[in-house]
């Protein structure tokens, strides 16, 4: 059997070779403090080569950077190359390779130089601060593969709202990557925005919080209204919702707007007058407005109605708004194209999906009406050809096309257009990729849910018979698995690779062959993997609803021997400003920031505006668009990209922002931030805590909660050597709540000889009445200046 491999690789070898070939294919980047991949392939040849790879520098500083390796490459496979790179700095690179046995060559292409190589994270205990409390902070250090850094940040410092450096930490302590420490402010502080900057390496990353003079929510609003509406339902609705943040509903009175974003793309725009409502509300309320006779909407273009809410409660006086946006609709539902590509290649089958959907993302389910397709290689309308075809249950038509290999090379655009019932659409074109030998591969995944730790299966088309494939993966700007596969002469095969994590939350795949007559024949794909995090933590709260001062339960789990940060803090903190806490968003944009490669050419849509940009139409885009570079003495076919417009039946549109609306008449129309004094010593964070998981990956703590009558939000990160960077799925809220209870409205500051009048407002949430006494001690600080016992009694239902 052994000798009948070998002469089997022997035959191939022998059919396929003509001019020897090599292919070097790296990222286009370099990174300090990071592994730099090369993948190296030979075609043609019938012996091994020795290949010679090395990445020079001629640094801004006046050194020079050099790193190199040599590997043996197989004939017909494909080879990595691992250089490690270490500190380095900003310069001018190159990668050169070359062939010292086995094929002779010599080449080299510039390297851009990027700084990052790390992740921070930046945490504060809140996002807003009072003048004289404590501004805690951690920063999370992290590699490429969200792992602790061994570099830790050279500074780390503290500017006020003026720009003034108010403190600052020179190469501070890191333990597991994280480096936490705190500020007191003054009692007059800049008030502003600050910032809170470390520097590791040459990257600074930042982070923003505010000090201001300000009070905490005690209630909250929202809108629960559709978020698209036809312009046939004549009208639009809107339910407002007011509950203190411990759950009970608020007595008040509610304002409630609504006016059009007006826009015209020929004329300036003309404000129309907000219609505005006042009603009653006790913890909900609804209202509607009809679109014809008070919004006086007429035309049936889409366009956007704003809903701003304004709830005042009834004995404090205390306001809390919200806003809302609804769109109108001509109609009821929405078709777009989905392209798996951005260009059909000739002779290869293409497939597009028709998708139908309401406008809340929510599929059209109909078996009994028709979808009309009208599709050409033409501009020629008359020319389409007609197809009709019945939508699945996920709202979806299946479009299979076919190009033929078009004569003489010659590039024609697919053009689609749609009608359900009367919907009709027309879609921007798909060009034609373009080869000079007329031929193509096609790759396409073929696992359903790609996942990290599970392998991923690729099909690959071809339009001429194939001798041999090869592929890369790359991950985060960098190659992490490469393959050359044997076909034998067939015009489908299929590969499988195991996605790891560093290759979430995108792997980029280019597939590729080598002509006989040295044509590069390319293809690439993105593959969108789930499981971004190796890590994990998990809060569990018992109770999760206590009185105040009552003792709670917490239960940590994440991987053994992970290091934890907790974080609480009170709800109406966030109710006023958020932004404090890491979140996987933050997570995903950091990752997605190593890559090089472009982002997806899917249609970016603004309201009736759409912009599509070419795919990988050559060769050269593959490899351009996927961040890499190729060394070759074979020919890699370029042009040059093309960009593509078009707009839907409405003219440019231009928008009246909500800031610039017409001001309201009455004691509503301006709202300026309300002073409302939270009550003293009552801390807005509660938990601010790192501690270790422990071998096991378990640990419980006991925690008294604070008095304040509210509920608590709580969070928590993990740091592994191993895992890395794990986040809490969702919050936990632990709610702090008496069925009988005192609160004192004090504003936030008085000047000594003013005559403020003090709300004290007692809430009984019992199914009884109770005769209580209030008492107000004067201990010299202040005098009464007029003595009344004013009772306004309010029923809580």
């Amino acid at each position: 059997m052994e000798w009948l491999g070998i002469l089997l690789l022997s035959g191939i070898i022998s059919n396929v070779a003509a001019e020897p070939y090599y292919t070097i294919i790296a990222p286009k980047v370099v990174r300090p403090d990071s592994e730099y991949h090369v993948a190296a392939s030979t075609t043609g040849v019938s012996t091994p080569s020795v290949i010679y790879v090395e990445l020079t520098g001629e640094l801004d500083s006046g050194k020079t950077f050099n790193i190199s390796r040599t590997a043996t490459v197989e004939p017909y496979s494909t080879q990595i190359l691992r250089l490690d790179i270490g500190e380095t700095t900003p310069g001018k690179y190159k990668l050169t390779a070359r062939g010292l046995s086995g094929i002779d060559f010599s080449k080299s292409k510039d390297i851009e130089y990027v700084h990052k190589s790390y992740s921070v994270f930046i945490q504060t205990d809140r996002a807003i601060y009072k003048p004289g409390h404590k501004v805690m902070f951690r920063c999370i250090i992290l590699d490429s593969r969200l792992r602790p850094s061994i570099v830790g940040p050279t500074d780390v410092y503290i500017v006020d709202g003026d720009g003034n450096r108010i403190k600052q930490w020179i190469r501070p302590p890191v333990t597991h990557g994280i480096f936490g420490s705190e500020l007191e402010l003054s009692h007059s502080p800049v008030l502003g925005r600050w910032k809170l900057v470390a520097n590791v390496g040459d990257q600074t990353f930042e982070k923003e919080f505010e000090v201001a003079e300000y009070v905490l929510p005690n209630f909250e609003v929202t809108i629960d209204s559709p978020k698209h509406v036809q312009f046939k339902e004549s009208k639009v609705t809107a339910t407002v919702h007011a509950k203190y943040t411990y759950g009970k509903p608020v007595k008040g009175e509610a304002t409630i707007t609504a006016y059009p974003d007006i826009f015209s793309g020929v004329i300036q725009p003309i404000f129309q007058q907000p219609v505005r409502k006042v009603v009653p509300i006790n913890g909900k309320v609804t209202i509607d407005f009809d679109i014809l006779s008070e919004l006086r909407l007429t035309d049936e273009y889409e366009r956007p109605i704003m809903i701003d809410v304004v709830v005042e409660e009834e004995l404090t006086t205390r306001r809390q708004n919200a806003s809302a946006q609804i769109t109108l609709h001509k109609h009821p539902y929405t078709m777009e194209l989905i392209r798996t590509s951005e260009y059909f290649k000739p002779g290869l089958k293409y497939t597009a999906f028709l998708k139908l959907t309401y406008h809340d993302g929510s599929p059209v389910q109909d078996t009994k009406n028709d979808v009309l397709i009208a599709y050409g290689y033409t501009y020629n309308q008359s020319a389409y050809s007609n197809i009709t075809r019945k939508l699945d249950e996920h709202g979806m038509v299946q479009l299979d096309f076919y190009p033929p290999k078009a004569k003489d090379n010659i590039s024609f655009p697919l053009n689609v257009e749609a009608q359900y019932l009367n919907l009709h659409e027309w879609f921007p074109s798909t060009n034609q990729a373009m080869s000079v030998s007329n031929e193509y591969i096609q790759a396409i995944l073929k696992t359903e849910k790609p996942t990290v730790n599970n392998y991923v299966d690729i099909e690959v088309n071809s339009t001429a018979p194939l001798k041999y494939i090869s592929y890369e993966v790359l991950g985060r700007g960098d190659i992490l698995h490469a393959d050359s596969i044997y076909v034998q002469d067939k015009y489908t095969t299929s590969f499988r690779f195991l996605a790891t994590y560093v290759m979430a939350p995108t792997a980029h795949v280019i597939v590729y062959y080598v002509r006989t007559d040295g044509e590069v024949i390319a293809d690439s794909l993105d593959v969108e993997l789930t499981g971004v995090l190796q890590n994990h933590i998990d809060l569990k709260v018992t109770p999760d609803e206590v009185a105040p001062g009552a003792n709670v339960n917490i239960m940590v789990s994440a991987k053994p021997n992970s290091f934890v940060g907790l974080l609480g803090i009170d709800q109406r903190s966030m109710l006023l400003k958020s932004g404090n806490d890491i979140s996987y968003d933050q997570v995903y944009k950091e990752l997605q920031s190593y890559d090089k490669a472009e982002a997806s050419p899917h249609a970016d849509a603004f309201f009736g505006r759409h912009l599509w940009r070419p795919g990988s139409g050559t060769a050269d885009d593959v490899f351009q668009k996927t961040g890499v570079v190729i060394l070759t003495n074979g020919y890699v076919h370029e042009n040059f990209p093309i960009l593509y417009y078009r707009s839907s039946i409405q003219d440019d549109v231009m928008y009246a922002s909500a800031a610039g609306m017409p001001g309201l008449s009455g004691p509503a129309a301006v709202l300026p931030p309300e002073k409302v004094k939270v009550r003293k010593n009552f801390p807005e964070t509660w938990l601010w805590q790192t501690l270790d998981a422990g071998y096991n990956g378990k640990t419980e703590l006991r925690r008294v909660v604070p008095d304040s009558i509210t509920s608590w939000i709580l969070t928590a990160f993990s740091v592994n050597d191993a895992h890395g960077l794990g986040l809490i799925e969702e919050p936990r809220k632990l709610k702090v709540f008496k069925p009988f209870f005192i609160s004192v409205d004090l504003p936030y500051s008085v000047i000594r000889g003013e005559i403020v009048g003090i709300q004290i407002v007692v809430f009984n949430y019992m199914n009884k009445d109770v005769t209580a006494e209030v008492l107000l001690t004067n201990e010299g600080q202040f005098d009464f200046a007029e003595v009344s016992n004013e009772v306004h009694d309010v029923p809580s239902k």
